[in-house]
């Protein structure tokens, strides 16, 4: 994959941030995913991106930060792009094209192979998000399904959900450089030794004596405890070594409730120090 076509062409654009700490968590946010190109436009305070707060939840990808381009305006910001995503939660009839995250990473990869320039994503302000003209000064629209009757995402909230969208369609492009996300996947060759159904019935009986010993479980009125016992023991899927293990400690359930030391206890200290 070329460079003109990653997710270094790739530009976040945050318009008129007011808190330092939320430039600093997009910025983690998107190096987290690979993405380096931070714009902003009209922050606050111009060394916005350069105070403490911002460097702090940045935690450690101050090298976006420090790259970092300020600019007068959105369209000083989206000089270089082709394609701009504009991220709103506020539908307009007469909007741009609008998108799933998803679909629109699909989409920037096919505005890059296209014309080797970059595209960008870009963000409102936090308490207004994108202005009218703002968002028709981008082509496409981002739209974050949500809870409609709370859909107020925080700033980096929203950029991670993007740059995760981003970063997931990147990596599984063919030719793709970018190192892959390990995924949490059950492995198929892995060897489990399922416990016998004789094996589960004796550990539930192990631990109704417990029950017993305890004083948790009366045996004359037990009521509905030994059938939901039962029922998640079935539902556990539990194996041998499982059921050796919850035994053991079940065992020493009993034999502290009986009262039965093992011998290095038995001239072990009283907790009045005596013997």
């Amino acid at each position: 994959m070329s460079k003109a076509n990653s997710l270094e062409s790739i530009s976040i654009v945050l318009v008129k941030t007011s808190h330092p700490g939320n430039v600093g968590s997009v910025a983690r946010a998107m190096k987290t995913m690979g993405l380096s190109d931070l714009r902003l436009v009209m922050p606050k305070q111009p060394d916005l991106h350069q105070q403490d707060d911002a460097i702090a939840l940045a935690s450690g990808a101050t090298d976006v930060l420090q790259r970092a381009q300020v600019y007068d305006s959105l369209s000083d910001a989206l000089h270089d792009t082709v394609c701009a995503y504009a991220l709103s939660a506020r539908i307009r009839e007469l909007g741009p094209v609008l998108m799933s995250p998803e679909q629109a990473a699909a989409d920037s990869e096919q505005a890059l192979e296209q014309t080797g320039k970059r595209v960008a994503f870009v963000l409102g302000a936090e308490r207004t998000g994108l202005t009218n003209e703002e968002l028709l000064a981008c082509n496409r629209q981002v739209y974050i399904p949500s809870n409609p009757v709370y859909n107020s995402l925080n700033l980096s909230q929203a950029a991670q959900i993007v740059c995760y969208a981003l970063r997931r369609h990147f990596e599984n492009k063919p030719g793709s450089a970018l190192p892959l996300t390990r995924d949490v996947q059950i492995d198929p060759n892995r060897q489990s030794n399922p416990a016998t159904v004789q094996a589960v019935e004796q550990l539930k009986a192990h631990w109704l004596q417990a029950m017993e010993k305890v004083d948790f479980l009366n045996p004359d009125k037990p009521k509905k405890l030994v059938h939901r016992l039962g029922k998640l023991l079935g539902r556990a899927q539990l194996e041998q070594e499982e059921v050796d293990m919850l035994r053991g400690f079940l065992s020493d359930v009993v034999r502290v409730a009986e009262g039965r030391l093992y011998p290095h206890e038995r001239g072990a200290s009283k907790p009045d120090g005596s013997a």
